[in-house]
């Protein structure tokens, strides 16, 4: 703004805000007083004021029917950087308009959102830079980011936001025929950046459709965070968000307290999430028909409780929106099968959402995503009254073979009689444990204590591993070596540590001894004899001794005590047992142990909150190693989420999960979502700007998306650093892991001689190890032999490589990621070798399990590089028409995932071209 256009905005503001607080009539004869006394403030005021009335004459109030007459006015104006061009939407404080960036700096559009002139020198300008304020700090991938801000010549407030190209989330959805499976998955999509907004203590406030968008690959994006309320307390001075403008919101989707005056919290929010879904999933609003009269709405938000969802989808009154088979339809079935498929959980889980007491509703954002996933998982979520029935039919359901034989069972137990100890001998029993456990306890806290403060004299620099050889030098000297409970405790914590820095050779001689002195000990310890040997194995696994590993955990299972004061004992045995299925490759029983845990710590109600996060990690990595990567980025979703509201998001925990969950992102292909989860998960692990401390497990995956994106002198350079640094610590599954991942990058650098070397150290390794032959690492070890031979021009050694992969990747647990990989790179060579029909029939099998398992709407490299072979073959067999619409797919998957520049793109365009003319 021109500095003279300031200075009389100064001036001006005071008055004009005297101004338009009273009614126009009372307008002129106020102007004439101030012109009695200073005729050139009235004229300044005056024309502050014509401006102001002009605007909101143009529309600048009325919403969407006033956007055209302002198009004219505002169309091509010029803002800072940025020229507008066309309006595309209202809300209640401003209009936002498409605008095109002009600077030269770079090319492409935005949203600029205008402050509605009627709040121009009112409060509203103050809380137009607040939002800005808030916009800002949200600083989340699903939410549109703050680019600029600034003034317009007139002194209007503005700010430059990211442009999304997407629809409506309910369009979107019945434009996808969504099933409700898939709408509840979409649906969360949208909590987790709400739950971040939360986490920042932001509430969204107008949450509905059309502040949440999807775009044409399925990304959720949520826009207009612009009547947000600060939950902090207030600076003294500083007017809490909604004193003024408090009817800035959405009425439809509106909570009680937000129509009554009450407080605004994340509570709110539920409220209106609860609305969101009930549209997504009935295909009507709750309070239909009330919509139509402001009175009746708001009198239906404040005392009209919501028809159950299931009963609202078959409701044939003409006066609802929508038809029950027109609504079935768009979800992909029948108005009674849709009914039936809300009954029940459904029904509980949004009408919770929508209770009208904020203290009624799910405490979190969170809380309700979870009872959405169990939800899904068919498994008991926590809304509803939990009747053993109802467990039963729960756990029926999931597992309905198991249900008959458990029924046999108990049917065969039912003559049986069992015996109870007296209650004198109980309560003795009972004091015992609890003096024992309080020991454990304590000699925990305080090697904890030891380890966090004495261990190291001010100022004297420790690492991690020095430390913990001091506690172990400490509890040697405490314990003289003595075969106690507490000294067995405090190994097995030690021996944890070492786990999680990687130090493997430690960890195993630490848990060995606390496993062999645990031998020692009296029948009355059988708990912590089997924790003993629940960690021993957790670290052989992880070195060349895994068979012992599953002995280990089978004898510890089978002796840890089933009762429930030993319930937390037998969760870390699960975990571990978990985590040794996992390195054997058998991700079923991975999966059956970790959700055995979440099991027992929810129904037991004696974990931590860092336990419950621990645990839905474990549960999350256990359904990516089975390769059920959609469930395990939700899962890891939700557990960053959590850790966001604890405080833990700069953690070394936070670092395990990110780099997980970029594996997960990385094997359903997302390479670029990938590597920004690996960097962030680098960015928490180093000590200093050289990343130095870096894990040698992030730096080999993080090499992966590297290679992936095209970048193999980089990703050269990752990994053999990562193999550096395992080598140094011994840390031999990531030394393993590395191998295979350089021989593909030297391969692809050309280096062949230098790749055949690594794949033979990698299968000798893997044979020492112990590794199963239908391990799912074997199958990974022959493709990448195929494609080896085939660089050499040896296709029958590939051929035979090529059939070996997908053989045991078949046979394989975890082989359903690599069976698709497989079945495309066998396919290229099918082609290869002039066998277009053998092609086409493994490129269509691939593709089909890429499809089974991406999500609605995603572009990958996986689904990329499948529609290419695809194409390749079907041009190779004549199949023109079909070829084309296959290329097509595969120019635009790999374009949103690998970038244009990428070389399978270009192959993809070239083999376009080349198609003859449909």
């Amino acid at each position: 703004m021109p500095d003279h256009r300031r200075q009389s905005w100064q001036t001006a503001s005071p008055y004009l805000d005297t101004a338009l607080d009273l009614p126009p009539h009372e307008r002129a004869a106020w102007l004439t007083a101030i012109r009695g006394e200073d005729p050139g403030l009235a004229d300044l005021v005056e024309g502050w004021l014509a401006t102001c009335e002009a605007l909101e004459q143009d529309g600048f109030l009325d919403g969407a029917a006033a956007v055209e007459p302002a198009r004219s006015a505002l169309a091509g104006l010029q803002l800072g950087g940025y020229r507008l061009v066309e309006p595309i939407g209202h809300g209640g404080m401003g209009s936002v308009w498409l605008a095109e960036r002009t600077d030269g700096r770079y090319e492409g559009r935005v949203a600029v959102k205008l402050l509605n002139a009627s709040l121009v020198g009112r409060a509203g300008e103050e809380r137009f830079a607040r939002e800005g304020r808030i916009v800002a700090r949200l600083a989340h991938p699903q939410i549109a980011h703050l680019i600029d801000a600034g003034a317009s010549p007139i002194g209007q407030p503005y700010l430059v936001l990211e442009y999304v190209d997407g629809d409506p989330i309910d369009h979107y959805c019945d434009a996808q025929q969504l099933p409700v499976d898939g709408r509840v998955r979409l649906f969360l999509d949208v909590l987790t950046p709400v739950a971040h907004a939360h986490a920042k203590l932001v509430v969204h406030r107008d949450l509905k459709p059309s502040n949440v968008l999807v775009t044409a690959d399925g990304q959720v994006k949520l826009l207009d965070f612009g009547i947000a309320h600060l939950l902090e307390s207030q600076g003294e001075g500083v007017q809490p968000l909604t004193r003024e403008g408090e009817s800035v919101l959405t009425p439809a989707y509106a909570a009680p307290e937000q129509v009554n005056g009450g407080e605004v919290t994340t509570s709110t929010d539920v409220y209106a999430l609860g609305v969101l879904l009930y549209l997504l999933l009935a295909g009507r609003h709750p309070l239909e028909p009330d919509l139509e009269q402001p009175a009746t709405l708001l009198r239906a938000i404040v005392e009209t409780d919501a028809p159950r969802l299931s009963e609202r989808v078959v409701d044939d009154d003409p006066r609802l929106s929508g038809a029950p088979r027109a609504i079935a339809a768009a979800r992909g079935t029948t108005p009674e099968r849709l009914r039936q498929t809300l009954r029940g959980d459904l029904d509980t889980i949004v009408a919770t959402a929508l209770k009208k007491a904020p203290g009624e509703r799910y405490p979190s954002v969170t809380a309700m995503a979870d009872d959405l996933r169990r939800f899904l998982a068919h498994e008991p979520i926590s809304a509803r009254a939990d009747s053993r029935a109802y467990r039963l039919r729960k756990l029926v359901r999931r597992n309905r073979v198991a249900a008959a034989l458990a029924a046999a069972a108990v049917i065969a137990l039912a003559g049986g009689v069992v015996g109870t100890a007296s209650q004198a001998a109980r309560a003795t029993a009972e004091r015992d444990f609890a003096l024992r456990q309080l020991a454990r306890a304590e000699s925990v806290n305080d090697l904890n204590a030891f380890l966090l403060s004495d261990a190291a004299p001010h100022g004297k620099p420790f690492t991690a591993g020095e430390l913990l050889a001091e506690a172990e030098r400490l509890l040697e000297r405490q314990s003289g070596g003595a075969a106690d409970e507490v000294t067995i405790e405090s190994l097995v914590s030690i021996g944890q540590q070492y786990v999680s820095q990687d130090e493997d050779d430690n960890a195993r001689r630490v848990l060995g001894r606390a496993y062999d002195l645990s031998k020692s000990l009296p029948e009355t310890s059988a708990a912590t004899r089997a924790k003993a040997a629940c960690a021993y194995a957790g670290a052989l696994a992880r070195g060349p001794d895994l068979t012992r590993a599953q002995t280990l955990i089978i004898e510890a299972l089978a002796e840890m005590p089933t009762d429930r004061a030993f319930v937390l004992d037998r969760v870390f045995c699960e975990l571990r047992a978990g985590g040794v299925a996992r390195e054997a490759g058998e991700s079923l029983a991975d999966i059956a142990h970790t959700r055995t845990a979440e099991r027992l710590v929810a129904a037991s109600g004696l974990g931590s909150d860092l336990l419950k996060l621990t645990v839905a990690m474990d549960v999350a990595e256990a359904y990516r190693m089975a390769g059920r990567h959609v469930e395990a980025s939700a899962a890891f979703s939700a557990a960053y989420d959590r850790m966001v509201v604890m405080g833990r998001d700069r953690t070394e925990k936070t670092g395990t999960l990110l780099n997980n969950w970029g594996l997960a992102r990385y094997l359903l292909g997302h390479p670029q979502e990938a590597e920004r989860l690996f960097r962030r998960a680098v960015d928490i692990g180093s000590a200093d700007a050289s990343g130095a401390s870096v894990s040698p497990m992030l730096l080999t995956n993080l090499a992966r998306p590297v290679l992936e994106l095209g970048r193999v002198e980089e990703a050269i350079q990752v990994a053999e650093r990562a193999d550096a640094e395992a080598s140094r610590v011994g840390d031999n599954v990531v030394h393993v892991q590395s191998m295979l991942l350089l021989a593909t990058a030297y391969r692809e650098h050309g280096n062949l001689a230098r790749a055949a070397a690594l794949l033979a150290e990698f299968e000798r390794v893997q044979r020492e190890r112990g590794v199963p032959a239908g391990h799912v690492a074997y199958a990974a070890l022959s493709s990448e032999q195929a494609l080896l031979a085939q660089a050499r021009g040896d296709l029958d050694a590939a051929t035979a490589a090529a059939d070996r992969a997908v053989a045991i990747a078949e046979a394989s647990d975890q082989g359903r990621d690599m069976l698709a990989r497989s079945l495309v790179r066998r396919a290229n060579l099918a082609l290869a070798r002039g066998q277009p029909e053998a092609a086409v029939a493994d490129a269509r099998r691939g593709l089909a399990l890429e499809l089974e398992k991406v999500e609605p709407g995603s572009v990958t490299s996986v689904m990329g590089r499948a529609y290419l072979s695809l194409g390749a073959a079907l041009s190779a067999a004549g199949a023109a028409a079909e070829a084309n619409t296959a290329l097509l797919e595969a120019r635009r998957h790999l374009e949103g995932s690998v970038g244009a520049a990428h070389a399978d793109t270009g192959r993809a365009r070239t083999l376009l071209a080349a198609l003859p003319p449909l």
